[in-house]
């Protein structure tokens, strides 16, 4: 079984130095992001409007490449921005569940599967949505995040 190593403090501190607050964000294709090395990704959070139990993120993933396996405890709905790739759903020792994806379509990783996502242009970034409801499971002190090594 592979190692799985707490993210939770990695996470918190990063959407605190990289916060968007508001109640309008335009052209989230386009939205400025930023390298977050802890998941090989680049990602912008947002707090809309002062929610207190739904948050949002957009994660940008590198031409061919993907993000690390990972899982939390809170539900997320992944909205396709830009580009086309796959996204690998584990619920445990299982044989993964590979989802295709492109920009449009909608997904939720079951609830604490691992998960992982993957760009197929070799050429340009592909970026997702996300909306989460990481800030209630946060206020209920269950709030944890989890990847792969």
């Amino acid at each position: 079984m592979p190692q799985v190593i707490d993210e939770t403090n990695e996470r918190v501190e990063f959407r605190a130095e990289h916060l968007n607050s508001g109640i309008h964000f335009k052209n989230l294709k386009t939205f400025p992001v930023h390298f977050r090395p802890g998941r090989g990704s680049s990602s912008a959070h947002f707090s809309v409007a002062d929610n207190q139990t739904i948050d949002a993120h957009i994660s940008e993933i590198a031409p061919g490449g993907h993000n690390h396996m990972h899982r939390h405890v809170n539900e997320a709905i992944i909205y396709i921005l830009t580009g086309r790739g796959y996204s690998l759903l584990q619920d445990g020792d299982n044989p993964p569940i590979r989802v295709d994806w492109e920009e449009g379509d909608v997904f939720s990783p079951p609830l604490n599967w691992f998960h992982q996502h993957f760009n197929l242009d070799p050429e340009k970034p592909a970026r997702y949505l996300a909306v989460t409801n990481a800030l209630l499971m946060t206020t209920m002190g269950v709030f944890k995040k989890e990847k792969r090594k």
